[in-house]
């Protein structure tokens, strides 16, 4: 996977915020912590990375001064549209050792385990 995204001048952890961005944009910086399973201080300096390659774009939230709003740049949903189709190649590739009664098997129980997460 990271050498695929490596062609697209992506590395994992951004193309996971570009993802992440690309379904719902506007989440907090918190938010985004918490969908990536890492700290908010781990995402701010990749957040700082990022928006200096103008792939993501933070703007204050009109509710609360003490957040940023996330959105993708047009540098970053293009960058997301470039390297996804690759990424989920890789991903049918990687689960294609599975049959289909075993992936429908593990998308219930990651369901579930989402689910449960809160």
């Amino acid at each position: 996977m990271e050498r695929v995204l490596d062609e697209a001048s992506l590395t994992l952890p951004q193309f996971d915020v570009l993802a992440n961005l690309g379904m719902v944009e506007g989440i907090t910086q918190q938010e985004l912590a918490e969908r990536l399973l890492v700290t908010k201080g781990n995402v701010c300096g990749l957040l700082d990375r990022m928006e200096a390659a103008d792939l993501v774009q933070r703007r204050p939230d009109p509710n609360d001064r003490r957040a940023n709003r996330l959105y993708l740049t047009r540098h970053g949903r293009a960058a997301l549209q470039a390297a996804f189709p690759t990424h989920l190649g890789v991903v049918q590739e990687c689960m294609g050792v599975l049959s289909p009664s075993e992936q429908r098997t593990l998308s219930q129980l990651l369901r579930r385990l989402d689910l449960n997460e809160g």
